[in-house]
């Protein structure tokens, strides 16, 4: 499995709070209510942005296991989240394999776990199994056998999942320009690439995984969940628009001056403020209950 790095984690971070369904973490909020201590397993956990986003919201006493394949990025976890707590009020107790973050009204206890979700299902199954399974950005890049798999893993736990930011395929600029569908349509065909999964899914993962889930008996709710970006946010669309750039020149067959061309004109509207991007995702809870 190919990896990201801390800082497009940290830059994407704000963007994917201000997309996630409204109405879909209503329904997870309803869900926990029936539940006391909560165990969550976070897969592709990164630097903690799930947690982030849902600890405080959820409440009371959980036991996160945040699960990643590069031992850096827990590491960098433990320390973004340990800040991240104190500055919130909330006391952060470093026990070496487990962080604990609590106030008045939560207990959090946080595990890392640095396992290959490509390779070690077998290491994972035989771990207690949790209650809620949580994913950002991460389905676009596995393979439907892979899909699969964690859902027939999920059922057999009797898990709900709340799986978020899946790219649905859609970018559009503004103000548009003649190539913007070419390079779409190229950035497509190369996030179903292998990823380090086989054939990834791309657009495809979301409705791909409702559909298995439904199938195995969960009630599933699907929500757009798009980023939204504009001029605040050129940081973060320039880090797009440089990797789109790469990922077309590597299978784009042919001459490629017409994409510097495009590249470049995208980047002087970003740097004068004029641009606007929004991609689309979805946004999946899915329960039994």
């Amino acid at each position: 499995m190919s990896g990201f790095s801390a800082e497009w984690l940290r830059l994407r971070e704000p963007a994917d709070a201000a997309a996630r369904s409204p109405a879909l973490t209503t329904r997870l909020i309803a869900w926990r209510r029936r539940h006391d201590a909560l165990s969550v397993l976070d897969l592709g956990s990164g630097t903690g942005s799930n947690f982030r986003f849902l600890a405080r919201a959820l409440g009371g006493r959980q036991h996160w296991r945040l699960l990643d394949h590069d031992p850096a990025l827990l590491v960098q976890a433990n320390e973004d989240l340990g800040r991240w707590a104190i500055k919130r009020g909330m006391k952060a107790s470093d026990e070496g394999e487990t962080l604990v973050l609590q106030d008045s009204t939560n207990h959090c206890r946080l595990e890392w776990l640095c396992l290959d979700l490509n390779e070690d299902w077998a290491r994972l199954a035989a771990a207690p199994s949790p209650r809620l399974v949580t994913a950002s950005a991460l389905i676009d890049l596995v393979s439907a056998d892979w899909l699969a798999h964690l859902a027939r893993r999920c059922r057999t736990w009797r898990v709900a999942l709340l799986i978020v930011l899946s790219y649905d395929g859609s970018i559009a600029w503004e103000p548009a320009m003649e190539d913007d569908e070419r390079v779409r349509e190229w950035i497509n065909r190369h996030q179903c690439t292998d990823k380090g999964f086989g054939p990834a899914l791309g657009p495809d993962a979301a409705p791909t995984l409702a559909g298995l889930l439904e199938r195995l008996g969960y009630r599933v709710g699907l929500r757009p969940s798009p980023w939204m970006l504009a001029a605040q946010d050129a940081a973060l669309q320039t880090a797009l628009l440089d990797g789109w750039t790469e990922a077309v020149r590597q299978i784009a067959p042919g001459p490629d001056a017409w994409l510097d061309d495009w590249s470049r004109h995208r980047r002087d509207l970003i740097e004068r403020g004029y641009s606007r991007l929004s991609v689309g995702h979805w946004d999946l809870f899915a329960s039994l209950e």
